[in-house]
């Protein structure tokens, strides 16, 4: 039988949670009060408040005053909001940027695969920076937080450091090769982040396309070889998935270095959906690989392809497999991909008819928008744009 939650349950709990943000709320002031080396009364002027009702009574404080108040700590508006609805903890000490305070690497390493299936790659980064600045964490322990690092910079379109903290794992396993099998695993992993990233820089500095392409496909053949090699001692879905991305973004970066021809690379990544026809067939890993083929296809396609009915077409096929592949994942970071290919899409549509085609989107559309632009800072310019341009229908 369900637990009954009586109201005066509920009314313990709101007032607690008052009493928990008025306290927090407090602290700030107290804290602005030293920052700024003032009385409370000047501190209130600069707020724009009565000095006796600086703390409402609900404890709540108003948007223009959580404003303010960061803007007088010199803080992110972010970091304040975090501050005062956070749960209470230890001491009532949090960490400010929004990770949960933790005690070992080893339960950063836990709450990063928790905050990975949900596409909160902002809190991994808090998250793993924390465990590697603490003390006593073993090297293969650290090593491991350093690709989760990579990893998380890679989907948030951090590059730089993407490719920073990539090569130096690779740095690091060429000063002393790897023994262990979770080491040869991260050693293939970095060159992997390592290709893929220098992949998607073509896209940001196209004057170094080329040799930013044939570095990524050298590494990417090497993380390929180094997969296959373990994949042939142990079943591992993680590196079945791997080794079939690494074919499809081999298959973009020759046609940037000029290997391979466009039509060619299209055909081949359009064949290939074909094993992801069925998405109950495939094991989440490699199915996900597919929805990359699906986005190399669209890269190539918005490069190469002149004739625009021909780009509409191919790149209707690969967005809406893609889309169909996120969602069956659940994977942020691939629609995240899936809306950015269909904006560029509208955009290249519109500039070539001369006129803006309308775009339509439904209810579902919204919330994945909505989820991108809170999960992925790159996406919000772009989420923002297609949610004022688009004509939204009921879903």
């Amino acid at each position: 039988m369900g637990r009954i939650t009586t109201s005066s349950a509920v009314d313990a709990t709101a007032l607690a949670a008052a009493g928990h943000r008025r306290n927090r709320l407090e602290r700030l002031l107290r804290l602005a009060l030293v920052y700024r080396d003032c009385s409370r009364k000047e501190l209130a002027r600069t707020l724009g408040r009565d000095p006796t009702k600086l703390i409402p009574g609900t404890g709540i404080p108003k948007l223009d005053l959580v404003v303010e108040l960061a803007t007088v700590l010199d803080w992110p508006v972010g970091n304040v909001v975090e501050y005062l609805w956070s749960a209470p903890t230890n001491n009532d000490h949090t960490n400010y940027n929004g990770a949960q305070t933790t005690t070992t690497a080893a339960t950063d390493l836990r709450e990063t695969l928790r905050l990975r299936a949900r596409g909160r790659y902002l809190d991994i980064v808090v998250t793993v920076t924390h465990g590697l600045n603490q003390p006593g964490v073993s090297p293969a322990r650290r090593r491991t937080l350093r690709w989760t690092l990579a990893e998380a910079y890679y989907a948030l379109w951090s590059l730089v450091e993407s490719l920073a903290v990539a090569r130096d794992l690779v740095e690091t396993y060429r000063s002393a090769a790897p023994r262990t099998r979770q080491d040869r695993k991260i050693h293939a992993m970095a060159l992997y982040l390592s290709g893929q990233t220098q992949r998607r820089l073509v896209s940001i500095e196209p004057r170094r396309a080329r040799s930013l392409a044939s570095a990524a496909r050298r590494d990417l053949q090497q993380s390929l070889a180094l997969c296959r090699r373990l994949a042939l001692e142990r079943d591992d879905a993680a590196l079945e998935g791997m080794i079939n991305t690494c074919v499809g973004a081999m298959i973009e970066t020759d046609v940037v270095t000029g290997s391979r021809r466009p039509s060619d690379a299209l055909a081949q990544l359009l064949s290939g959906l074909d094993q992801a026809r069925d998405t109950a067939a495939l094991c989440p890993e490699r199915l996900e690989s597919y929805g990359w083929w699906c986005i190399y296809g669209c890269n190539i396609a918005l490069r190469h392809l002149d004739d625009e009915r021909d780009l509409q077409q191919k790149m209707a096929v690969f967005t809406n497999k893609a889309d169909e592949i996120s969602e069956k994942l659940d994977d942020w970071s691939l629609r995240e991909r899936v809306f950015t290919m269909q904006h560029t899409q509208w955009e290249r549509a519109a500039g070539s008819t001369g006129f803006r085609i309308p775009c339509v989107i439904d209810n579902d559309d919204v919330r994945v928008i909505t989820g991108a632009m809170g999960r992925f800072p790159c996406f919000r310019a772009t989420g923002w744009c297609i949610l004022e341009s688009a004509q939204v229908i009921k879903g």
